[in-house]
């Protein structure tokens, strides 16, 4: 049986900025299988290159140095379809590290059991998807730099990067580094 998730828009369409967008986004207001979130994510960027011809984030060559890095799978990478991961730290439990996300990629719709992680976006935009255990709604939340987000165990997430989006994670990950990863719903292979 597939999760039912109901998508709260509220947020976005608060700020006149993006209150077009967020209506028309929210066409798409639930999630219900595999094939619904990955046509949710591709949407929402889809619908950003159309209202947002002039980037909303700025991406510096950081970005593009760590980028450049995943490329060349250098040691401390993990390459993926939505870009990468660049580990800065892991001495057990804790692990620091960047999410970089290509223009377009997203990442899984998961959540943990025991990993308490802590996002601080550096560079770039893009959508978060997150919900409390207890929420009926998953919110739908703007990420620029300056944005900070805390998830503790059992909550629901989910990133997309509209633009070229940098994101610093530091996490404490009991289980291990990427062994509590349990996802609802996955990215199509073809991003």
């Amino acid at each position: 049986m597939n999760k039912v998730l109901e998508l709260n828009h509220e947020k976005l369409t608060a700020d006149p900025q993006f209150a077009m967008f967020a209506t028309e986004l929210t066409t798409f207001s639930s999630i219900d299988s595999t094939e619904s979130f990955n046509r949710y994510c591709r949407e929402a960027c889809r619908l950003w290159r159309h209202y947002f011809s002039v980037p909303v984030g700025e991406t510096t060559s950081r970005f593009t140095e760590l980028m450049a890095q995943i490329e060349h799978c250098n040691q401390h990478v993990i390459k993926t379809g939505w870009g990468g991961v660049v580990i800065t730290r892991h001495a057990h439990p804790n692990v620091d590290k960047f999410l970089v996300i290509r223009e377009g990629g997203y990442l899984a719709l998961e959540m943990h059991e025991e990993k308490n992680e802590s996002l601080e976006v550096l560079e770039g935009a893009g959508l978060i998807l997150w919900r409390r255990a207890k929420d009926q709604a998953m919110t739908v939340e703007l990420l620029r730099p300056g944005a900070a987000f805390h998830f503790e165990p059992g909550m629901e997430h989910c990133l997309i990067g509209t633009e070229n989006l940098l994101i610093f994670e530091s996490a404490i990950d009991p289980k291990g580094m990427d062994q509590d990863l349990i996802f609802i719903y996955e990215p199509d292979v073809n991003l």
